[in-house]
């Protein structure tokens, strides 16, 4: 567990800090002064819901601290860009019904607030730009910006309002249909250099999926009598493969090769409809975690939340090396960080 309070977002990095060198007296007898030096660590950065300061912990000495103490209190959500030097903040306005975007760069001397009623936000895989989604009169119009910039490009527009967003390649964003187990979904690809916008998979109940940072495998859920079933779509060969485990691809992610994928899958799922029922926090699960082949399926388990703290597992992310896997409990929004070899 690495926090006791709530946090929007969280995000591994690489950063530096100095280290100093002692004082110390070579062979002439002369006295070296104390100097300092710089090494790079392994850190988490992160935000505490109740008052938007950003922490951060050095992974090698548990060492934690505030390293931004501008308050911004209620946030919903907080999403990293930039190596994690750019944060943006996503809460409702005092009106109640207004989503406000205010985007802070550590160092920087003042921040900027987005367009109002961005409904989606996602990062490139080199985390250098963003795409966002704005709900207006007409349905959502998408756009591209960078973070060291003011342009922003529009690129798509859609008379339907709901989507969730994935930049899962260079050139490719995928593009969900929100999901519901009472209505069809789908999910398509945009090119962002050329504009074309493809259908992928449509008509399944239920639908909410996660792309593989190759783009050529979705891994996918689809509502049904017994619950969320998953599956992995070949993008490419149009073969499926079937899970043959219930869970949401939310609680999970790829490594970055696409030949693996890990999510933390309910002990059961029953009581309601899905995934509507775990979105409106109707229902919880008690996790455990399974590792799978992309290629084949084949789970292994490697942990199991119900032998000690009861977690629901979201928002799943990695650390360098793919050995440690970091993830919110939705219980009660505490960063946790699980060693997966």
């Amino acid at each position: 567990k690495i926090t006791e309070f709530a946090v929007a977002g969280g995000v591994f990095l690489n950063d530096t800090r100095g280290v100093a060198i002692p004082e110390t007296i070579n062979t002439s007898g002369t006295v070296v002064p104390q100097t300092e030096t710089f090494e790079v660590a392994p850190s988490l950065r992160y935000v505490d819901r109740a008052t938007g300061h950003i922490n951060q912990m050095y992974l090698d000495t548990k060492i934690a601290g505030k390293i931004s103490n501008v308050t911004i209190p209620a946030i919903h959500e907080v999403i990293f860009g930039n190596n994690a030097r750019t944060a943006i903040y996503r809460y409702l306005d005092q009106d109640g019904t207004t989503i406000n975007s205010f985007m802070a760069t550590l160092g920087a001397e003042t921040g900027e607030f987005l367009p109002d009623n961005i409904v989606d936000v996602s990062i490139s895989p080199d985390g250098t730009k963003m795409f966002y989604l704005v709900k207006d009169s007409s349905g959502v119009k998408g756009f591209i910006r960078g973070f060291e910039e003011t342009k922003t490009t529009q690129i798509w527009t859609s008379s339907y309002s709901e989507w969730i967003s994935q930049w899962a390649t260079p050139n490719t964003i995928f593009l969900t249909t929100k999901s519901s187990g009472y209505v069809a979904g789908a999910v398509f690809s945009l090119d962002t250099t050329k504009g074309t916008f493809k259908k992928i998979l449509g008509g399944v109940r239920g639908l909410t999926t996660l792309v593989d940072p190759t783009g050529t495998r979705l891994l996918y859920g689809v509502n049904t009598d017994l619950g969320m079933k998953m599956g992995i779509l070949n993008i490419t060969e149009k073969t499926v493969v079937d899970l043959n485990v219930s869970g949401l691809p939310e609680k999970c992610l790829w490594n970055k090769s696409g030949t693996y994928f890990y999510c933390a899958v309910p002990e059961s799922m029953t009581g309601g409809v899905y995934p509507d029922a775990w979105y409106q926090g109707v229902v919880s699960f008690n996790d455990r975690f399974v590792k799978g082949d992309a290629f084949s399926g084949e789970l292994t388990s490697f942990a199991d939340s119900n032998n000690d703290t009861l977690v629901d597992a979201t928002k799943l992310s990695f650390d360098n090396s793919e050995n440690t896997l970091f993830f919110i409990n939705k219980k009660d929004s505490t960063l946790w960080a699980l060693l997966v070899e």
